[in-house]
């Protein structure tokens, strides 16, 4: 279908009137400045095993939602939702679920599950039965995670058809969507040397943060999506073990928002014992208080004395 001479005067006319919709931030500025989240995007999500990515994510939909009251819909074959659930709880309420009481067990549980809703983990799903559950939902947005847990073929063609499938999906939908990938084997095996300038050679021997062509996937994935994003962290380090870097690798449209990050200048989240992520000190939501999403910003100092004793992998 060709498209009528008419189909493109509001947009010239919102870009001369400076009426471009923004996408959408999360109040920590140093974020904000290189990553939104838009409506009908496709992103892709890199990083290594263990680095906390299912978390990290899940921690940013939940500001997304209390700012913004986005709904997502989830996908996570390798955890168990109720797991999830908790995690989210204790990100909202800035506490462990052991301290709640059972009145707060119960008012959070429906909280986050006004925003969030999660597939059953024990199917072994293709895209085309994630993306019908996904439509069915109601929901703003969808995470696939991780694109190998999926029933899937394994060839060059099959992940080219993949990447159409979720643009076809999210053209004709507008939800956002959000895929969690591994890096290749190379990535893997690639770790800093002692002259490597970032953090002053102080993580020799440690993993270097994989790139776009380096996800499982290959070239295509960075190819065909709008934003690609990796996250990376030290796993066993010392001193920043327990620090999550982000960098935006691509950013489609920077009109709306967004821009690529420096390679040696991550964004790098706390991960604050465990209550929700921390930014220049900076916790989005608040102290945690359950008050219908009135937050307070503060200040949170950092620490490294920290121990992942909830059982998630991170």
């Amino acid at each position: 279908m060709i498209l009528n001479k008419d189909t493109y005067d509001k947009y010239l006319e919102d870009y001369k009137a400076g009426k471009i919709r923004q996408g959408l931030g999360i109040d920590v500025p140093k974020l904000d400045d290189f990553l939104r989240y838009k409506q009908g995007n496709t992103n892709i999500v890199i990083g290594l095993d263990n680095v906390g990515k299912t978390v990290f994510m899940l921690w940013y939909y939940l500001v997304l939602s209390v700012k913004h009251d986005i709904k997502w819909v989830i996908w996570s074959g390798e955890n168990n939702p109720s797991q999830l659930v908790r995690v989210l709880m204790e990100f909202y309420k800035g506490k462990k679920l052991r301290d709640f009481t059972t009145n707060e067990i119960f008012a959070t549980k429906e909280r986050i599950l006004s925003w969030f809703q999660f597939v059953d983990f024990k199917g072994y799903y293709t895209s085309k039965d994630l993306f019908k559950i996904f439509e069915d939902s109601g929901a703003d947005a969808a995470l696939i995670d991780p694109y190998s847990g999926m029933n899937r073929g394994l060839t060059h063609a099959d992940n080219y058809q993949f990447l159409d499938d979720c643009r076809f999906f999210t053209n004709r939908t507008n939800m956002t969507l959000y895929t969690n990938v591994h890096p290749n084997s190379e990535a893997a095996r690639s770790v800093f040397s002692k002259d490597d300038i970032f953090l002053d050679g102080e993580v020799a021997g440690y993993q270097k943060p994989p790139g776009k062509a380096q996800s499982e996937g290959g070239q295509p994935f960075a190819s065909r999506t709008d934003d690609f994003i990796t996250l990376h962290r030290f796993v066993g380090h010392p001193l920043y073990q327990f620090k999550t870097m982000l960098y935006t690798r691509k950013i489609k449209d920077t009109e709306t928002g967004g821009m690529a990050s420096s390679i040696n200048d991550p964004i790098v989240f706390d991960y604050n014992k465990g209550l929700g992520f921390t930014c220049d000190g900076l916790n989005p939501l608040g102290n945690g208080v359950y008050d219908d999403g009135a937050f307070e910003k503060l200040k949170v100092n950092e620490t490294f004395d920290v121990r992942n004793d909830d059982g998630m992998v991170f």
